[in-house]
């Protein structure tokens, strides 16, 4: 058994094969990626009209614990990012600095105000969602002292999309410009994060 789907880094390969070799076929039954509900549930779509038109998902820890190779920035794009928040630090370096080795990071830098979600405990009663930027998603993490596993990144501009009465014209031309001023609203004046507790009220009645 397995959480969300048994494909998405969850190793049922490895087991359909361990089963294989001992004389018995696996049925492997499809569940709903972690990579995509739990965004969900955190009120993020990793596609959204005028914000996102694409998503990629990757994870954060290599095997046997190694650095792993992180995707370039595409504006356009949602990074979804499966385990690494113990190495938050190196993560985030490797995606917004600008001269980092070509292996770690496959494309361009990420500027340093692109909005960022740690989800973490999806769908929990203790879910925990914190929001913030490239730049200062470190500090705020720290902030809160101690985590909370599991726990996933989402990363773009989708994030901040359906916030309020949303922001769906991110994609035109020189939208790029008005982005210091969607963060602050999204995040409050003055405010460089914001933590969201427990599951939105619409799920009470639902349990």
């Amino acid at each position: 058994m397995k959480q969300g789907d048994p494909v998405v880094y969850g190793r049922a390969g490895e087991e359909v094969l361990y089963f294989r070799s001992h004389g018995f076929e696996s049925v492997v039954i499809p569940g709903v990626s972690s990579a995509i509900a739990a965004p969900t549930m955190a009120g993020i779509p990793v596609t959204q009209r005028g914000a996102a038109e694409s998503f990629i998902v990757c994870t954060g820890v290599g095997r046997k614990g190694k650095e792993v190779s992180l995707p370039g920035y595409e504006r356009s794009r949602t990074l979804i990012m499966l385990m690494g928040v113990a190495r938050l630090s190196q993560i985030i370096s490797t995606l917004v600095d600008p001269d980092i080795e070509f292996w770690r990071r496959k494309g361009d830098a990420y500027p340093a105000n692109t909005p960022i979600a740690l989800i973490e405990r999806a769908s929990m009663p203790d879910q925990r969602v914190l929001l913030s930027t490239l730049k200062d998603i470190v500090q705020a993490l720290e902030s809160l002292g101690e985590q909370r596993p599991p726990g996933m990144f989402a990363v773009g501009w989708a994030v901040i999309s359906l916030y309020g009465e949303g922001d769906v014209e991110m994609l035109g031309d020189n939208a790029s410009a008005d982005d210091e001023k969607r963060v602050q609203i999204w995040l409050g004046q003055g405010n460089s994060w914001r933590v969201k507790e427990g599951l939105d009220d619409g799920w009470a009645s639902l349990a």
